[in-house]
């Protein structure tokens, strides 16, 4: 992937993700932990592992650096007892991770959940570049590739979706905007959606400008491209949803501020969409 790619993706995935120090299961019922991270080879969803299955989970499981409360490093028999607890309570699923909190003492640090998130997307890189569709991937422009991994850290890397794959082996970027939604489109996928088509039509923009293809393009148009620009360059505007809400006039203050400019909090003000501009540019990313 493009350097541009990778210094993005914590930026990009964290906001919509969460950051969670321990096992818990998302809305599928898998144990996952760190920024959506699953650690659960169960087939199906909302399901009890095989015994298989959970030899399979706890493998992944023990590939991340868990502590006990005392930051001593965790034996794997505390790592199995604490998936085992976790996976063992489906009824929780709906209540979010926060229910699973109590349930194991371990816990992962930052800089862990931040090594693994790259081992990940790492490994997912390698299996697209496996698939004939995806040959291409590594002279594809940046906001391609993010959009595919992003669809990748929420679907894996095997999915389906045989328009989408027709379209951006291709390069027809247009067309796999088009594609690239899944379901149930709620809550945080019903954000990643909107991230991923709005990424694959700046892919577009890009080839169809001739704009330099190893950086990720912004557009500053409205409130959901300037969420895009403060989250890539460390600002904390919460989820890119394109909803002006108090977090995102925070963030827009928090970069006037340090920008000496009129701390109004407003997205749309021109000198602050310049300023984002020129910080982009500085930084190697493009401004459509």
């Amino acid at each position: 992937m493009h350097q541009s790619v990778r210094d993005y993706w914590i930026s990009f995935n964290d906001p919509l993700e969460g950051r969670v120090h321990w096992m818990y299961l998302d809305q599928k019922g898998w144990v996952s932990t760190g920024i959506g991270n699953k650690i659960d080879e169960t087939r199906s969803p909302n399901t009890a592992p095989t015994a298989a299955e959970r030899a399979g989970s706890l493998a992944e499981a023990n590939e991340l650096r868990w502590q006990e409360s005392d930051s001593s490093p965790a034996a794997p028999d505390r790592i199995a007892a604490a998936w085992d607890a976790v996976k063992a309570r489906l009824d929780l699923a709906p209540q979010g991770h926060l229910a699973f909190q109590p349930l194991t003492s371990l816990r992962v640090d930052d800089s862990e959940i931040d090594r693994h998130v790259f081992v990940k997307v790492d490994q997912m890189e390698a299996f697209l570049l496996n698939r004939v569709e995806f040959a291409g991937f590594a002279t594809w422009p940046a906001n391609a590739q993010l959009a595919t991994l992003s669809m990748c850290w929420a679907l894996g890397p095997a999915f389906g979706f045989p328009r989408f794959a027709s379209h951006v082996a291709g390069r027809e970027w247009g067309g796999a905007a088009d594609e690239c939604h899944f379901t149930p489109d709620v809550g945080t996928i019903q954000v990643r959606n909107a991230l991923d088509r709005w990424h694959l039509l700046l892919a577009q923009t890009v080839e169809d400008q001739g704009l330099p293809l190893d950086r990720i393009a912004m557009e500053l148009s409205d409130v959901f491209g300037v969420q895009g620009a403060l989250l890539l360059l460390g600002y904390k505007a919460g989820r890119q949803d394109g909803v002006d809400g108090p977090t995102t006039r925070a963030a827009v203050r928090a970069f006037q501020s340090d920008n000496s400019l009129a701390e109004n909090g407003a997205f749309d003000d021109p000198d602050t969409v310049g300023a984002l501009g020129a910080a982009l540019s500085s930084r190697g990313f493009t401004v459509n």
